[in-house]
């Protein structure tokens, strides 16, 4: 990813290298998933890099690019991993979903980039 300086991570855990990457049209949640078969390190590999959230517009003309450093976030994570665990005690579990809400990255997060009505808002 260009705006990061950073590559793809190849298997399974973060997406990129140094981060974490959600979407979500604006003000909604970004989901976070773990499957059975990797869930554990997925998580763990949540806990060890940052976070990039990208908030869009229905229309894709507004967009907004959020970093939350990943310690801010390991409250999170440490409180999923239970929940992760009882989960996949039913074997037909597959999936294991939690969100972080949008508020959350706002206030904790350092907006990166933003695009209004298609065009790229300076920092003031």
């Amino acid at each position: 990813m260009v705006l990061l300086n950073d590559r793809a991570r190849s298997g399974h855990g973060t997406d990129l290298m140094h981060y974490e990457v959600k979407l979500a049209i604006v003000r909604n949640s970004f989901e976070y998933q773990y499957h059975k078969s990797h869930g554990l390190e997925k998580l763990e590999a949540d806990k060890s890099v940052d976070h990039i959230f990208i908030a869009y517009s229905p229309s894709y003309t507004d967009v907004e690019v959020w970093q939350v450093e990943g310690r801010k976030l390991i409250p999170s994570f440490n409180r999923w991993l239970p929940q992760l665990r009882k989960n996949y005690e039913n074997p037909q579990k597959q999936r294991f979903r939690r969100s972080v809400t949008y508020n959350f990255v706002i206030s904790q997060g350092i907006c990166m980039l933003t695009i209004k009505n298609g065009k790229i808002i300076a920092d003031e």
